[in-house]
Parts: structure tokens; C-alpha cells; sequence
């Protein structure tokens, strides 16, 4: 009787510790939710990290971008922009390349680099640079975001 008591006793403790040790090891591990995230956050640093186009300053930025247009490089000009949620740039793409196939780079180049002057603001990671149009109200934005990982500035 002492036999099979200590057995079955012994058989819930192996089967408590086995439960209490995979609940360790999971929180040890985190929830999958936690490891995706992580996973996403460390491939987001990792592509910002990689994004190395543009200037250092966002005047230079600026420059480059216009420099690429002017050459009619879409693909060029349009590394030059922030990535947006899904880590892409299509979304610039296809803008330029529309643009592009409308004729207008040449005077879109030519707006930016005769047009655009620095707007004031106080934060040291955002920049803006402003177009007037023919009546002094802004007709174009260029928001510039510094992208902390690669040292660059970015067109957002």
C-alpha cells in the first residue's frame, strides 16, 4: 500500500515541478507576443541602422535629394525619404515615378533648390523647409526627421 501511495505521490510531484518549470521557463522566455515584438524591434533598428542615405545636415539632405531628381533617379531620390511602418519607401516610388512619367522633376528640382527656406524650430531631431507660392502663403512642406541610428537626415 506504501508502494503505490509513494508512487502516485511521486507522480504528481514529477508532474507539479514539470507544470511549475514550464511556467518558469516561459516567463524566463516571455510571451510570444513579447518575442515578436522584440524580433520587429530589433529589425527595425536594424534597417534604420543600414539606412545610410542622406546628409548630415538637412540642408545636405536636401541637396542630395535634389541632385538625384535632377538626374531623373527615382530610386535614388526617393532613399532619401524616411521608411515608413512597413520598413518600405514604395510609397515615395511610386510619387517620384509619377512625377517623373508627368515631366515635372526638372521643375520640381528647380522649386526646391531656388524655393525652399528653412523654417525656425526649436526641436534638434525635426527641420522643415518651406515653398512659397506667388502669393507668400506655403504651397510645399518639407518635414526632415534625423534618423538617430545612422546619423542621416531623412525627408519625412
Amino acid at each position: 500500500m506504501i508502494t503505490r501511495r509513494l508512487i502516485v505521490f511521486g507522480g504528481l510531484a514529477l508532474f507539479v515541478l514539470g507544470f511549475a518549470g514550464f511556467l518558469l521557463w516561459e516567463q524566463y522566455q516571455g510571451s510570444g507576443e513579447a518575442r515578436k515584438y522584440e524580433a520587429m524591434e530589433k529589425a527595425y533598428i536594424k534597417t534604420m541602422t543600414e539606412d545610410t542615405y542622406g546628409g548630415k545636415t538637412p540642408q545636405e539632405t536636401l541637396d542630395l535629394f535634389v541632385s538625384a531628381v535632377k538626374a531623373g533617379d527615382v530610386e535614388l531620390a526617393s532613399k532619401y525619404f524616411m521608411l515608413d511602418d512597413n520598413l518600405s519607401r514604395i510609397k515615395w516610388v511610386e510619387r517620384l515615378s509619377d512625377i517623373k512619367a508627368k515631366g515635372f522633376m526638372d521643375e520640381m528640382a528647380e522649386d526646391i533648390s531656388t524655393k525652399a527656406q528653412s523654417v525656425d524650430g526649436d526641436d534638434k531631431d525635426d527641420y522643415a523647409f518651406e515653398i512659397l507660392n506667388d502669393d507668400g502663403i506655403v504651397g510645399a512642406l518639407i518635414d526632415m526627421r534625423f534618423n538617430k541610428y545612422s546619423g542621416v537626415w531623412k525627408i519625412e
